[in-house]
């Protein structure tokens, strides 16, 4: 299926409307001029309809037209006027001279209103006509002489119809022009409007145009690159724009830390590896004892623990946050999980002289979590504070309710601090100095404990106390109290 186009679209519908739009201006400009003509024509032919009712007179017991006394004064109304008058009683007719033989059509609106229609004149051209229902009048001496004579006509019982015509062919060819040259004209600002429409909407689309072979012409491994997106740009598409160059943004991010998680997993995994390649080199250099034989397989088996050790870390860690199903949280009281946690490092706290100092609430601390996500944050903030911490040193462990959050707060004295602090959740990071005092830490448990934090909606950070003690902070959702 072919995919839609934005230029051929907004050409098609932009012009349309214009099109649409010019039609409707032009039949109403059309309309408009022909009905004022109209008027004009209508209201002329009234007049003259009214001018030549006053003209019939009944006058000495006849019926006499005073405009035929214009025709020996030559008035231009009488020659070139065109009208039929009809005696209703006798069927007689009186013409204009204009019309000599032919007549108009006879017709009338009826109750003495006048009727107004397009006919066709006796020469075959157009023309616009007003029928009425006339009635002579008489002078008041008239009517006082037919009284004295006892013979008195009504000159409402003497009908007449009038036709009055005005030729309307002229202005019809004029009409007719004017419909060609507005059917031009419209037509002619239609191709120049989608001229202009097609030009404008080419130049806005340049833009995107150019963003387009930005894409089109990145390689491969330019994909995370920056967009340089056009200053130009619609400020409709603005938005998508950065929104798509945020979203690379994140992607270059994403593959950076990918290719340092490997690069530093590669080095980790490199040691290991070759500390069990030497012992074995060393196991078969020459013909030893089953004892000798014996440690040499032991150190074999530590080292092979401890590939099996990061092997699974870096699995968990690239489960957390793209499991197929979202992260189930339920209500649990941290308080219990914090002393199950704390009870797997006694050995260890003991070996190395530390002590314990746990502050917890007496109600119970009840938090949104998931609860193997939250041992596992626990367990590594607990496992560094214990193998990093100052021999002989104090652990402070605090719960507590924090701006509506349940605030889990771990700290340990050390001598040293990583600049910045964050450097601590880098995968595979560890203090340098610290690779002999931690044994067989691998760099990747706080970087497991921010990832699950955050599957969780949490937040872990790390900070300096005044007491010179590095401490972490895990705040969680507050949940509902557990019955």
């Amino acid at each position: 299926m072919k995919s839609p186009s934005i230029r051929h679209a907004l050409l098609f519908r932009c012009g349309g409307g214009v099109g649409v739009l010019l039609c409707f201006l032009s039949v109403l400009v059309y309309l408009l001029v022909r009905h004022s003509l109209h008027r004009e024509i209508d209201k002329a032919i009234r007049q003259t309809a009214e001018m030549l009712a006053n003209q019939v007179e009944l006058e000495n017991y006849k019926v006499t037209f005073e405009w035929q006394e214009g025709l020996a004064s030559s008035d231009a109304m009488v020659l070139e006027g065109l009208f039929q008058i009809w005696d209703e009683q006798t069927g007689e007719t009186t013409r204009a001279p204009a019309l000599r033989s032919g007549d108009l059509p006879k017709f009338d609106g009826g109750n003495s209103k006048p009727d107004v229609r397009d006919i066709h004149l006796p020469n075959g051209d157009r023309g616009r006509a007003l029928g009425l229902r006339i009635h002579p009048f008489a002078l008041p001496e008239e009517m006082e002489r037919m009284r004295i004579s006892g013979k008195v006509i009504d000159p409402k019982s003497l009908s007449y119809t009038s036709v009055v015509a005005r030729d309307i062919e002229p202005m019809q060819r004029t009409m007719e022009h004017l419909r060609y040259m507005l059917a031009s004209g419209t037509l002619l600002t239609l191709a120049l409007g989608f001229t202009l429409i097609n030009r404008v909407i080419r130049s806005s689309l340049k833009p995107i145009g150019e963003l387009k072979r930005q894409m089109d012409d990145r390689a491969e491994h330019q994909l995370d690159a920056r967009l340089n997106v056009p200053g130009e740009l619609p400020v409709e598409l603005a938005g998508l724009a950065e929104n798509f160059d945020a979203l690379l943004s994140r992607v270059a991010a994403l593959r950076e830390r990918e290719r340092d998680f490997l690069r530093h997993a590669a080095h980790e995994l490199r040691t290991p590896i070759a500390g069990l390649r030497a012992t074995t080199e060393l196991a078969l250099s020459q013909d030893r004892t089953t004892g000798e034989y014996r440690e040499h397989l032991t150190v074999c088996q530590i080292t092979a623990m401890e590939l099996g050790e990061l092997i699974q870390r870096l699995s968990a860690l690239a489960r957390i946050g793209q499991a197929a199903s979202p992260v189930v949280m339920e209500p649990v009281d941290v308080g219990p999980v914090v002393m199950e946690c704390t009870a797997r490092f006694q050995q260890l706290r003991r070996e190395r002289g530390l002590e314990f100092k746990m502050e917890f609430p007496h109600e119970p601390l009840t938090a949104s979590a998931e609860g193997t996500l939250l041992r596992i944050i626990l367990n590594n903030l607990l496992d560094n504070a214990v193998s990093y911490a100052t021999p002989g040193g104090t652990i402070r462990i605090h719960g507590g309710f924090c701006d509506g959050q349940v605030e889990i707060r771990i700290s340990n004295p050390t001598p040293k601090f990583p600049d910045p602090l964050d450097r601590l959740f880098e995968p595979l990071f560890r203090h340098e100095p610290s690779r002999s005092d931690a044994g067989g830490h691998l760099g990747i448990g706080l970087t497991l404990s921010l990832e699950a934090a955050r599957a969780t909606n949490a937040t872990l950070l790390a900070r300096r106390t005044d007491e010179g003690c590095i401490e972490f902070v895990l705040k969680l959702e507050r949940g509902f109290h557990i019955s």
